[in-house]
């Protein structure tokens, strides 16, 4: 045994370049697997940590008017409430300096910050908030630049107030800044009242008596509160959540059973390497295999010497494994939870990483191996023998090629010797293949996206700007003002209303869906419809309505229906569905004529949104003169919402600004699919390095034969050259036909992840950028083996072995 293992050993050592091959092959497919469960075991768990410290409610309400601290008291004797808590928020404005914008915010408040019940805020920094002063949200800091201690300037209702600030919260329920939220401020509730002038909760958070999460139970309480409410006078709106399950969290396990599978296409990419590669190596030591038959070696220790062989690499590659998994991890899991604005906490190893990793880096490519393995111990020694030599069979390509007269000599043998191991090209080429797919698949949803947003959004929105306003203000008013701005184009004064959906005919219950009702002034010039089925409105219609598509689906309407559209002053409306249109962003929007919707919601002649096109469209140019807008309303007596858009919020007044703003929330999606596509191209370009390297080692003799009669060293350089050129070639023709369909699956999984209409676009920008990393990577793999077959002498070649 103390001969065989010195072999082991010899042939790690002597053939560096291979083993260093092999075991980053099996070491970064173990490390991205490792990576990939690592981040989910850290992130998930921590993501239901904070969820549980929280205390989630089972169920939110949003009210309007606000809910009194009686009328709270009122609420928790409903059957089957556990537990009620409140919250009061308001959108403001700050800065901060004076020479600052305005930019939008929240302020919140909580009636006692010592005894929360439901959606626990956590103090990261100072003190609860007392008398005047107020403490910022979690990632105020880092995003916006925001002090945690300090002053800062509020704006509400048109009046300016200078702040102190001191300390900092933690709250799980707001969009992180990361993803479009904006700062948010939190304040005692006495000085939220002095501030906005009312103390009455607008938002409810409520427990039911299960303590397993029962929906049907949870809706039926939930149906209950609501009624209570509406006897009280308000308008409700509600959401029904698990209290033990993040909010995130299922879009997070589409993300992380993505980047599973990309992981799995990984490993297995590793191991069809690994089997090439052991395949190669045992074809190239058929004669060793031969002397030591002939010397007395059974099959068994033959067996045993290569499994060794296999074993020291996965032993190898284990410790390049376990420190490129445990710190990517960790740094994915960091970015991550700093997206959401939370604090990572300590370094943290996930210990089911490492035995994955361990598995997978010492026992899959012995599996992978054994047939190869098995295939090579059990040869016989005359079987070993005989394959000793140069070989002289004519494959295909020579037959083809043969009678060929102005193709070189040279180009038909780089093309020859390409395809000579018919089972190694085919497993290099799935690799390659692969990759490239990979590569493509991420391009095509980054474009996909952008495209979904910027250029449908922007066809769909052609609108620069959208503004909302206090107070409905007379039509003719606000166009006329508006169009005596310089910079603007057009404008359209739209109406605007809420309530719910149902089928018409139907009674109303809990489970109709929200909708938001757009009144469209006819012909509108600023929303570039993507009808799909039916038409659009007419100037003529009075009650007809253009829904959604995805939404129709789950109304469960379609063309020719009518639906009952209950408003939230309990105005119910039928309406007949005359079109459907595709919209990825505006989903629970419905179109229908401005004039009706006016006079039914008591706002004749009246307009609380504006919808602007500007004369110059380009970016910096439309948030300049949206800014400008506000100021010249204010001048003009008309007073403008504090939030941005009609979006919610969302970036800004300016359109360009909320396209960034939703690319934005998908750019980490991006960055951990190409983390995953680098991986897999870095994985391919070794085994192309490889396999040219063991294609060097095999053909010593011919090179020598090459070399003995007359050919340079430029030749046999760019002889291995094109061989990798080819195969990566080769490689990007078969998977551009294919990255369309794969790239087309991978946008709608991606869509359903998030519950998003992407609109996939297929462009040619990853093949082009894939054909020329693939020809980089080509050549940079082909170098050193074919620097090595250049310095391979004739008197070297002919003492080999």
């Amino acid at each position: 045994m103390g001969i065989l293992k010195y072999k082991v050993l010899r042939d790690l050592w002597n053939n560096k370049g291979r083993t260093l091959q092999v075991i980053l092959i099996i070491g970064i497919g173990a490390a991205s697997i490792g990576m990939i469960l690592g981040t989910r075991n850290l992130v998930i768990p921590g993501m239901e940590d904070i969820w549980r410290h929280a205390n989630a409610p089972s169920i939110f309400f949003f009210t309007s008017p606000g809910v009194s601290e009686d009328e709270v008291e009122v609420l928790k004797r409903v059957d089957g409430v556990a537990e009620i808590d409140s919250s009061n928020s308001a959108t403001i404005e700050w800065r901060l300096s004076p020479n600052d914008e305005w930019k939008q915010g929240g302020l919140n408040a909580r009636p006692d910050y010592h005894n929360q019940k439901l959606n626990k805020l956590e103090l990261i920094n100072g003190e609860w908030p007392q008398d005047e002063i107020i403490l910022v949200g979690q990632d105020a800091e880092t995003f916006y630049g925001i002090p945690k201690s300090g002053n800062i300037f509020f704006r509400i209702d048109d009046r300016e107030y200078k702040i102190k600030l001191d300390g900092m919260i933690y709250n799980t329920f707001t969009q992180p800044a990361y993803f479009g939220g904006t700062a948010q401020f939190y304040s005692t509730i006495d000085y939220f009242e002095k501030l906005v002038g009312n103390r009455d909760f607008n938002q409810l958070y409520v427990r039911d008596t299960n303590e397993i999460f029962d929906e049907e139970f949870t809706t039926t309480v939930a149906d209950r509160v609501q009624d209570k409410l509406e006897q009280q006078g308000k308008g409700v709106g509600r959401l029904i959540t698990d209290p033990n399950k993040h909010f995130f969290q299922d879009q997070m396990d589409g993300i992380f059973f993505l980047l599973g599978a990309l992981g799995f296409l990984s490993l297995i990419l590793g191991l069809l390497l690994v089997y090439n590669t052991i395949n190669s190596i045992i074809s190239q030591q058929i004669d060793q295999i031969g002397v030591m038959k002939a010397i007395g070696a059974r099959t068994w220790q033959i067996l045993r010497l290569y499994l060794t062989l296999i074993l020291a690499y996965g032993i190898l590659a284990l410790l390049i494994a376990v420190p490129l998994g445990i710190f990517g991890a960790w740094g994915v899991t960091s970015w991550l939870i700093g997206s959401f604005g939370a604090d990572p906490g300590e370094f943290t190893v996930s210990n089911d990483a490492i035995i994955y990793m361990a598995i997978i880096a010492l026992i899959t490519p012995l599996l992978a191996a054994i047939i190869p393995v098995i295939s090579g111990s059990r040869i016989t020694v005359r079987e070993a023998i005989s394959t000793y030599g140069l070989t002289t069979d004519t494959g295909l390509i020579e037959m083809l090629f043969s009678r060929a007269k102005r193709i070189s000599r040279l180009v038909i043998i780089t093309i020859s010797n390409t395809f000579r191991h018919t089972r190694r090209v085919i497993l290099l080429e799935i690799a390659l293949v692969i990759s490239g797919l990979m590569f493509m698949m991420v391009v095509s949803v980054r474009d996909s996206v952008e495209y979904t947003i910027k250029d449908v959004m922007f066809t769909i929105l052609n609108a620069d700007i959208t503004m909302a306003f206090e107070d409905n203000y007379r039509i003719s008013y606000l166009e006329e003002i508006t169009f005596a701005h310089p910079d603007v184009k057009n404008v359209e004064m739209w109406g605007i209303a809420s309530g719910s959906i149902r089928p018409a005919g139907q009674e109303t219950s809990e489970d109709d869906e929200e909708i938001t009702l757009f009144g469209v002034p006819l012909p509108t010039e600023v929303y570039g419809y993507q009808l799909r089925s039916g038409r659009w409105l007419d100037a003529n219609d009075q009650y007809a309505i253009v829904l959604n598509q995805k939404h129709a689906e789950d109304i469960g309407v379609e063309v020719g229906d009518w639906v009952t559209v209950e408003l939230e002053e309990k105005n119910e409306i039928d309406y007949l569905v005359v079109g459907l249109v595709f919209d990825p962003i505006l989903t629970t929007v419905a179109n229908v004529p401005r004039e009706p919707l006016l006079r039914d919601t008591g706002n004749v002649g009246k307009s609380s949104v504006v919808w602007i096109q500007t004369h110059n469209r380009a970016k910096a140019s439309t948030v300049a003169t949206a800014k400008s807008l506000r100021d010249y309303y204010e001048k003009h007596n008309v007073d403008v919402s504090p939030q941005r858009g009609i979006f919610g919020g969302m970036g800004g007044d300016a359109t360009a600004e909320t396209v960034d703003t939703l690319i934005n929330q998908f750019n980490f999606l991006v960055v951990l699919l190409a983390i995953m596509a680098v991986v897999i191209g870095f994985v391919g370009s070794i085994a192309l390095s490889g396999a040219l390297s063991l294609s060097v080692l095999e053909r010593k003799r011919e090179i020598g034969v090459m070399r003995a009669i007359g050919a340079s060293s430029w030749t046999i350089f760019r002889l291995f050259i094109g061989e990798g050129l080819i195969l990566g070639w080769l490689s990007w023709l078969i998977a551009l036909p294919l990255s369309i369909p794969a790239g087309r699956f991978m946008v709608e999984m991606i869509g359903r992840a998030f519950e998003l209409d992407f609109s996939y676009n297929q462009t040619f920008t990853g093949a082009i950028m894939w054909f020329v990393i693939i020809t980089a990577l080509s050549i940079l793999a082909s170098w050193l083996p074919a620097r090595g077959a250049t310095r391979i002498s004739v008197r070297e070649s002919l003492a080999y072995q």
